[in-house]
């Protein structure tokens, strides 16, 4: 009901206006903020004595509940529902003008535009531990970054089916071409492309009149 609700906001016009879709670009970024901070909440706090995994467990059930030491990675898998929500709205709220989409899109990349920076340099600062004299270091800082790597796309990933569905509206409406529409669409799964190829298609939007 919750997408249909959204597809049927508009159906006509130029797109400017509010649209219900942009509620789920602000909750979008939230969630993405929020679930660094809600896996780490969720890590289980044992004391240091805590020497057996049988025991490990019983301290994180007792924090966490059924799913104990588990629930950590219950959260980390966030960024994936959110990621379907995306694809899912997009496609129901075909309805809605190409401009919609795009706003939506810029939404969500621009204001995560932060949390890539925040990722990047703990991306950095994992690898520069690899060469410290903490030896455990050389086996955890890998796994860091390969998480955050994978999370962090997974995260910039979930604002591509809007941009997608701008590009497919754009061409429908004749605006651009089938080969740049596809480069753009390819290019919003690569960091730093995809905010640059957001901009230059807002502002190639800026100067239709439609």
């Amino acid at each position: 009901m919750g997408t249909e609700k959204m597809s049927n906001e508009v159906t006509k016009g130029n797109g400017k206006g509010f649209h219900l879709i942009y509620l789920w670009g602000l909750f979008y970024v939230i969630m993405t903020y929020a679930y660094p901070v809600i896996t780490f909440m969720t890590v289980p706090k044992v004391d240091a004595s805590v020497n057996s995994s049988a025991a490990y467990e019983e301290a994180a059930k007792a924090q966490n509940g059924v799913l104990g030491s588990d629930l950590p990675l219950v959260v980390l898998a966030i960024p994936v529902v959110l990621l379907i929500m995306s694809i899912v709205i997009a496609a129901r709220s075909k309805n809605l003008h190409r401009r919609a989409f795009l706003v939506t899109a810029e939404l969500i990349k621009y204001l995560l535009i932060p949390f890539y920076i925040m990722g990047g340099i703990a991306i950095v600062l994992f690898f520069l531990l690899m060469f410290t004299p903490v030896v455990i270091m050389i086996f955890v800082s890998p796994v860091v970054i390969g998480v955050l790597c994978v999370l962090g796309w997974v995260s910039l990933a979930g604002s591509a089916p809007f941009m997608i569905a701008y590009l497919s509206k754009a061409v429908k409406d004749k605006k651009y071409g089938k080969a740049f529409a596809l480069l753009i669409g390819f290019l919003q799964f690569f960091f730093a492309m995809d905010v640059i190829t957001t901009i230059i298609c807002a502002i190639k939007e800026k100067k239709t009149k439609e």
